[in-house]
């Protein structure tokens, strides 16, 4: 008998990836032989592909567009393996309680709090303003922010404009 190091696997701690858990409690993955460990990385695709690269997982749950990114970067080393989630995800675009922001338009020029470059938050900023017509290279600004309650702080705080997040991880805020 072989014995195997368990597959790590990582993924963002939101709701559809909540048969991960499932699967464990209720031992799935012990019935049939594969030791796998699912790993919470709460600063979302950027933060995933450092831990696949250093090898600190061997496999991750991740937006595809983050990854595609990583690819036509030169990412030679990352493979999809298929479709997790078939439905696209639905962007919320959050911006303080005491913003002047009132309209996407009034974003135009702005800055966008994002956890992570190449992360979900950052990458659909770009397809807000190509979507918009937006001069990519004029009309979008960043600023890292981490963690989706530094996002959150950081349109409070007036530090940045605006941020996107899954519309259902928003909900409670």
């Amino acid at each position: 008998i072989i014995n195997m190091a368990p597959i790590r696997v990582a993924g963002v701690p939101e709701h559809f990836n909540y048969p991960w858990d499932i699967a464990q409690q209720r031992k799935i993955f012990d019935k049939h032989g594969v030791e796998a460990e699912f790993v919470e990385y709460k600063l979302g695709t950027g933060s995933m592909l450092g831990a696949l690269k250093d090898g600190s997982v061997e496999m991750i749950v991740a937006l595809t567009e983050g990854l595609v990114a990583e690819i036509a970067k030169g990412g030679n080393d990352i493979v999809l393996l298929g479709t997790y989630v078939e439905s696209p995800l639905c962007w919320a675009i959050s911006s303080g309680k005491d913003s002047k922001i009132k309209s996407v338009e009034d974003l135009r020029g702005g800055t966008f709090g994002i956890s992570r470059y190449t992360s979900g938050s950052h990458l659909m900023a770009y397809v807000l303003a190509s979507q918009r017509g937006w001069d990519l290279a004029k009309d979008l600004k960043f600023e890292v922010k981490g963690s989706f309650e530094a996002l959150r702080n950081g349109v409070n705080d007036g530090s940045t404009d605006a941020f996107m997040w899954e519309t259902f991880m928003t909900k409670p805020y």
